[in-house]
């Protein structure tokens, strides 16, 4: 998916990303997913193994474990 998302609820991503993401919430990403742009969020939370790239992030940030 490519573009720029809004939400006010949490999200979570599992697949490909490319563009800006913005959510009032959690943005909980799978490591099945693939994200480059920018994520924008009140926490965003990474399964380990998730791929970013040339990704800017902002919010509080957490790790999670397989």
């Amino acid at each position: 998916m490519k573009g720029d998302l809004v939400v006010d609820e949490d999200l979570v991503i599992e697949g490909t990303y490319d563009g800006t993401i913005s959510a009032r919430d959690t943005v909980t990403v799978r490591k099945t997913a693939h994200i480059s742009g920018s994520v924008t969020a009140s926490r965003v939370q990474f399964e380990d193994g998730t791929n970013l790239e040339n990704t800017v992030l902002s919010g509080r940030i957490s790790m999670t474990g397989s």
